[in-house]
Formats: structure tokens, sequence, C-alpha cells
């Protein structure tokens, strides 16, 4: 199953480029690929993430020494390790969601040809 899909579409049918969650449980997720909407900010978060993934730098060096990556407006927070993508809730609205980091790069990568 999809965790998210790229719409193209508003509700009006207006020209639009968006995630769209296909649960709730993936609120976070998709507000997170969301706030990235150029190509060039998108490739920074590709090469931030695979820096980590390839063990030649931790979450923190990678991150500026900050311990999270804020995710839409007070959401939530990101954070992962060479393996695993932590989103955490701030909001009771959202749910904390785990997943591999491979599959969240995967999905970055798909986003950046979206809006290319």
């Amino acid at each position: 199953m999809d965790k998210v899909k790229f719409i193209d579409k508003g509700y009006n049918n207006e020209d639009i480029k968006a995630v769209k969650s296909t649960d709730s449980k993936y609120l976070l997720l998709s507000y997170f690929i969301g706030q990235f909407r150029f190509p060039d900010n998108i490739q920074e978060i590709i090469d931030l993430l695979e820096s980590v993934r390839n063990d030649s730098k931790t979450w923190l060096e990678a991150n500026d020494d900050l311990m999270f990556m804020q995710i839409g407006y007070m959401c939530g927070d990101f954070k992962c390790d060479k393996e695993t993508a932590y989103f955490i809730a701030d909001e009771k609205d959202y749910q904390d969601l785990q997943m591999p980091l491979q599959e969240v790069i995967d999905l970055m990568k798909e986003w950046k040809v979206f809006m290319s």
C-alpha cells in the first residue's frame, strides 16, 4: 500500500502539486515531503538523508547540530539514524511514525521528479 500519493489537481480541478497521505497515520510523512517545493531544496534533503544512510555523517552532523527538523507549522519533528526515519507528532491530531530511511529517500526522489 502506498503511504502517500502525488497529486496535480485540487478539489476544484485547479492545477496544483501536492502530497496527500493515503491514511491519517501518514500525515506527518506527507507534510515532511510536501514542505520541500523546489527541486534544488528537495535534492539538498536527499543528500542530507543519504549522508546519514551511507554513514558518512551522523544525523546531528548532517542537520547542523540540531536534534530535530521541524515538520510543517509545529505539526511534528523529524530525525533519523542510518536505518530508520522517525516522525514525531507534536499534536494529538497526528501519529508518530517510524519507517525505513531508504523508503523516505526513495519518496523524496519521486517527489523531485514530480516537481521538476
